[in-house]
């Protein structure tokens, strides 16, 4: 069954990774967050897209003609989606490069992408914060993907720290780390996030009107 036609800025406002979790957590769902090594290293606020992965290979010398799997993934990942990038690290893929920079944020920021993620390094960081499109990744390098992976095949399934992650499924992510929603759970995870708000902000209301806090997690049940 196809997911509803979400107003995913608008979502965003109130949906955030913890969140995400809790729910996901409640659905019996608890191998859907990836290691807090990855961090937000551009942009602020959430994140929240749709998963287009790509597949990379490590290479060791200098293509005749460079990018040519990048070029055709930029080309085709869209508005509302996160551009991903798996590393292979957990597979020995420990083979240096960056996987993202700011040239490719800028491309993507122009068609309404909502950001990228690799559990791998990315560049330019200082033009890429200036520029404000999300990025989460671990640390930095200067180093080029060219002559280093070529990416071989877009918008296919991924998986990163042992979370598969596959097209259209959601992904959290904000300042506390990034949380993967499968495409399946979406309308779920969505309602339910909606309804712990709401039970969140009612729990707030109450303390600052000086009701125990035993008492408002009995009465909203959220904590």
């Amino acid at each position: 069954m196809a997911n509803k036609d979400y107003d995913l800025a608008k979502l965003s406002t109130i949906f955030t990774a913890a969140l995400a979790s809790d729910c996901l957590d409640h659905m019996d769902l608890r191998n859907q967050v990836l290691k807090p090594d990855i961090q937000m290293l551009s942009g602020d606020g959430v994140m929240m897209g749709y998963a287009f992965p790509v597949r990379v290979e490590a290479v060791f010398t200098a293509p005749d003609v460079p990018y040519v799997g990048l070029l055709k993934a930029l080309d085709a990942v869209g508005k509302d989606q996160v551009y991903v990038t798996p590393s292979n690290r957990n597979n020995g893929g420990n083979h240096p490069a960056a996987f993202w920079g700011e040239l490719l944020s800028t491309a993507c920021k122009h068609k309404g992408v909502a950001g990228a993620l690799t559990d791998g390094p990315v560049r330019d960081t200082t033009r890429m914060q200036a520029l404000g499109f999300k990025v989460f990744g671990v640390q930095t390098s200067p180093l080029d993907i060219n002559s280093r992976y070529e990416v071989v095949e877009h918008n296919v399934a991924a998986e990163i720290d042992g979370v598969m992650i596959n097209p259209g499924d959601l992904i959290v992510g904000d300042i506390d780390g990034v949380v993967i929603v499968p495409k399946a759970a979406i309308d779920e995870v969505i309602a339910r996030v909606e309804e712990k708000n709401s039970g969140e902000n009612l729990f707030r209301k109450a303390v600052k009107d000086g009701m125990a806090p035993s008492e408002a997690f009995a009465k909203y049940g959220v904590l």
